[in-house]
Formats: C-alpha cells, structure tokens, sequence
C-alpha cells in the first residue's frame, strides 16, 4: 500500500511540473507578444474651451463717396494747364487758367487781365481729366476736371438680401486686403433699394485704417454670422474623417500610453480649430495632433517629448 501511495504522489508530482512548465510558457508567450506590439510615435495638443466665429465672406470694392466736379466759370481759351491726371490738389490751388475770347482776339498785353483762375473747391485728388492740352476752347459750364476726395473712402458691398438680417448700422467686420493686411469695418449705410436681378442690397462701409486706399481696389469683407462662446475646441489636423467623410473623429491619448478612438459631431470651424460637439472631451484631455493617421482604436502610443 505504501509503495501504491509513493507511486500516486509521484504522477501527481509530474502532473504539476508540467502544468507549471505550461503555464509559464504561456505567460511567457503573452509577455513577449505583448512588448512587440509596435508603439506608434505621436504628438499631441490640449483641447481647449474658448469662443470661435462663424464668418461669411464677400466681395467689396472702394469708392470715394465725395467728388467735386470743376467747370470752366466762362467761355474761353485754356492758355495754362498746372495740374495732371492723378495729381494730389489742395483747396485753392490754381488747376487751369482761361483767357476770355476777346481777350485772345485783341492779343491783349496787359498782363492777367482777361484771364481767369480757376481753383481746386477742395483737396483731393485728380480723377477725371478732360482737358487734355493747353489752346483748346471751352463753353461756360464745361467740365475740366473731377477732383475725389480720397480721405472720404468707403468700401461698397452688395448683399445678397437674404443676409440682411445680419448688418445693421455701426455693424462692425473685417476688411482683407490680402492674406496679411486686414482692419476693422463699420458699417455706416444700408441703401434702402435692392437690385431687381441680383436681389442684392448696397451697403457703404467705413474703412478703420490710416492706409490710403485707391478707388475701385478689391477686398474681402467678413461678416459674423454666428458665435459660440466657451465651446470645446481642437485644431484642424486632430480631426479624422473616412473617405466619404460621414464620419469624423479624434485620438484622445490616456496616460501618456494609449490612444482611444473618440466620434465627434463637428460644429462651426475656422482656418485653425473645429468645434465638437458631444465628445464627452474635457479641458484636461489631450487628442492626437500629429502621428494619428490610420491608427485603430486602443493602439499603443509614445509621445513626442519634444513638442
């Protein structure tokens, strides 16, 4: 009996042995799969709660809104021409000098008499020149000149009338010159008539700039459509899309370690963040801003120290 009991206690010893052996080669196993499993190099960014604007974008041009038209005060010859086309005048400078018709007839020399000044009504600029050449005759009431006066630039935007609940007088928006010139706007006129084939409506806004701005230049005009205020904001590169672009969605990383798949519902974006919309992210959260193309949900991440 006692050999029996030796012989039973044996088997069993070797059952365990092996039993032993086999679970540690599993956990081995487990282990080894586990450290190679590839670790993605990412970098990351906060997301933040902040304010963010939704803009619609028009087309304006400049015009001066103040032009004063010069005319000859009587018939006569143009015997001095003193101004050009584009020439900056002041009030009371001397544009054009006119001899009267008799005068010119008896070639008078006594000196100014018979020839009459005619002065700039206020500063500004030449825009129109008739007058081309000095010799010409010219009728009473004949139009010399137009002088603009620039310092009273308006930017003119037609509107499409379905946005007119968007401005009203003292609206204020932003004028782009191009990508690196931009100022401020008020709206200072709403003309009360639309066009009848456009259905657009004349709006004159005032320019915020001490810039010179030539008449009929283009630009930009932006005007605030919507703002959300205290909204939860990621920049543009963290956001993923499929290729039909019905889904979209962030990497929020955890501990430093993993990344997690998070769906959002986008909500107003500009040329640097998007607004999600019931993501669940929080002030503390950190998404994927670079390295996070392709990657599944719950994949192994290192963060790039250097960011």
């Amino acid at each position: 009996m006692e050999l029996l009991i030796k012989i039973f206690m044996k088997k069993n010893l070797i059952i365990l042995c092996i039993a032993a052996f086999l679970l540690s080669s599993c956990a081995n196993k487990d282990t080894k799969e586990e450290e190679q499993k590839p670790v993605v190099t990412v970098k990351t960014t906060a997301v933040k709660f902040d304010a963010i604007d939704s803009k619609l974008s028009f087309n304006g041009n400049t015009v001066y809104l103040k032009k004063n038209l010069v005319v000859s005060p009587l018939s006569g010859y143009i015997s001095k021409m003193l101004v050009k086309f584009g020439d900056a005048v002041k009030k009371g400078d001397v544009l054009f000098e006119i001899q009267t018709k008799e005068n010119k007839a008896l070639e008078s020399n006594s000196g100014k008499m018979g020839v009459v000044s005619v002065q700039a009504p206020s500063n500004g600029v030449i825009s129109v020149l008739n007058i081309t050449e000095t010799g010409g005759y010219v009728l009473e009431g004949a139009s010399l000149c137009t002088i603009s006066e620039n310092k009273d630039v308006v930017v003119q935007l037609n509107l499409p009338f379905e946005y007119n609940s968007l401005v009203k007088t003292g609206t204020k928006c932003q004028l782009n010159l191009d990508e690196k010139t931009h100022f401020e706007g008020t709206i200072i006129r709403i003309l009360p008539t639309v066009d009848v084939a456009n259905q657009t409506q004349q709006i004159l806004i005032k320019p915020q700039t001490n810039k010179l701005l030539p008449e009929n230049l283009n630009l930009t005009v932006e005007i605030l459509k919507t703002r959300h205020t205290q909204t939860c904001l990621v920049p543009r590169e963290a956001v993923m899309t499929n290729e039909t672009q019905s889904e979209f969605w962030v990497m929020k990383v955890v501990n430093n370690k993993l990344a997690i798949k998070i769906p959002i519902k986008k909500g107003i974006e500009n040329d640097n963040y998007v607004e999600v919309l019931n993501s669940g992210l929080t002030a503390s959260d950190r998404v994927i801003s670079e390295g996070g193309y392709g990657l599944n949900d719950s994949t192994a991440v290192s963060v790039n120290s250097k960011q």
